[in-house]
Formats: C-alpha cells, sequence, structure tokens
C-alpha cells in the first residue's frame, strides 16, 4: 500500500508533467509556465509543507515564476525569503502576501511561520507560474485544469481545516466537489450560492463544508479574504485576523 509519502511524490511528478494550461493566456497576453525543477506541489509548500497538517491554505496563484539566480533561495532557504528581505532579488516590499498572511496567521493561529510548522500546508489553486508578472487577470480554465491536481492533495493529507484566500480558490472547490452548509450534503438548499458576496461568505455564521466527487470525507471549510494588497483594501488586516481565528476553534473535520 502506498505511503503518503509516495502519492505526494506522484502527484508533484504528475503536476510537473502536466501542460494543459500553457497555451491558455488571459487577455493581457499572460501565460502560465510549467516548473521542471518542481520538488513539491507549489512553491508556497517549500515554505509550509507539512503532509500531517491540520490545516490547508490555497491560495489563488504564486505569481511569475522566479529566475535562475533567486530560485534556489524560495526552495532551500532556512525561513522563507519573501519574509527575511535579505536577497536583492526578493525584497519584502515585493512579496505583501507572504509578509501579511505570516502576520496574520501569528496574531489569530499563535503560528510563527518563520518556522516549519508540522500542523500547515501552503499551496495554490493554480500550481504553475505566470510568464510575467505577480498579479492581475486570470484565465479560469487554469482553476479547472489544476483542481483535479488539489482534489488528490486534499485527500493524501486529509486537513482538519482548509482555508480559501479569496474568491476564485473557493470558487474553484467547485471543479469537481460540492460546498455546502449542510454536512451531509443532503439539503440542495444549503449549497453555497456563488451569487453571494465575498463579505457576505466570510461573515456568515453557518459552517462551510467540502465533499469531492464520490468521497464519503466531508471537511470544513474557512472562506476568508486575500490577504495581498486589494485583499486588505477590501477587508482591513485586522478583520481578516478577527476570521482567522474562527479556525482556531473550530479546525475539527466534520
Amino acid at each position: 500500500m502506498a505511503t503518503k509519502k509516495d502519492r505526494y511524490c506522484e502527484l508533484v511528478k504528475d503536476v510537473r508533467d502536466c501542460s494543459n494550461c500553457m497555451n491558455s493566456h488571459t487577455g493581457r497576453g499572460v501565460k502560465l509556465v510549467q516548473d521542471p525543477n518542481r520538488t513539491e506541489v507549489n512553491l508556497w509548500s517549500h515554505w509550509q509543507g507539512s503532509l500531517d497538517a491540520k490545516i490547508m491554505v490555497i491560495g489563488q496563484d504564486w505569481g511569475e515564476k522566479p529566475d535562475p539566480e533567486s530560485y534556489h533561495y524560495w526552495t532551500s532557504d532556512p525561513i522563507y525569503p519573501s519574509l527575511t528581505g535579505k536577497h536583492k532579488q526578493i525584497p519584502k516590499h515585493k512579496f505583501k502576501t507572504d509578509n501579511n498572511l505570516a502576520d496574520v496567521i501569528c496574531k489569530a493561529l499563535k503560528l510563527d511561520l518563520e518556522k516549519k510548522q508540522g500542523n500547515l500546508f501552503l499551496t495554490n489553486a493554480v500550481l504553475c507560474y505566470r510568464d510575467k508578472g505577480f498579479t492581475g487577470t486570470v484565465n479560469p480554465n487554469w482553476f479547472t485544469n489544476c483542481q483535479p491536481f488539489c482534489v488528490r492533495l486534499i485527500d493524501i493529507i486529509q486537513p482538519e481545516a482548509i482555508v480559501t484566500l479569496g474568491y476564485m480558490p473557493l470558487k474553484a472547490m467547485l471543479y469537481g466537489g460540492s460546498l455546502s452548509y449542510d454536512p451531509n450534503f443532503s439539503d440542495p438548499g444549503k449549497k453555497l450560492k456563488i451569487s453571494m458576496s465575498m463579505r457576505e461568505i466570510v461573515e456568515t455564521e453557518d459552517q462551510l463544508y467540502y465533499r469531492s466527487e464520490g468521497s464519503k470525507l466531508t471537511y470544513k471549510v474557512f472562506p476568508v479574504f486575500h490577504c495581498g494588497s486589494w485583499g486588505i483594501k477590501a477587508r482591513p488586516l485586522k478583520m481578516q485576523i478577527q476570521d482567522w481565528e474562527k479556525v482556531n476553534v473550530n479546525s475539527h473535520r466534520g
């Protein structure tokens, strides 16, 4: 029987071999590029990548693929390089999402992201990298193509809680899965209504659940706003910390 590590290594290989999005551009000509040296499912997973994680955090996409000169810093530095700013190619001010996320998680969950945490796994809904730019429009096909890999990752780790950063990672979970406020998924009226605003979704007191197609496992989902520049304009970090504190209280799988 394959171990969790074996299954994860197979997943990483399958992601590395995938080319489904390579010709799928955004309206501004941005396309995805593969990482032939990939050893984790995503560069964020080098930051926090415990296969025994209780909490899985899913962002949108990592951004522009690092240049060869800085790539090894992202994969081998003991402290994630966007938090230290010690490399000239990786200034802290350019990576607000990483630094804000570390601040929010430290204050809400009491976890220091400058250290490896055994109960945390970070990834993105889009697993490859932009050929240029760290932000901007995305192609919906990127999420559709990557979601089967994300479903496999969730099945491997089986976290007690899934935290989605922003609207797109949450919506992506509907590709091959269901989101409902009914833990038994038997009440159609309890399905998540994507027409709801992100604020309404985040502030809803009812617990949200996820189940992939064909699975009997149910996971608690905690939608939060993205903590990058645009996200904190919509919801300040002080409020985001309060949102994250819900994860600290209720992170047990249904």
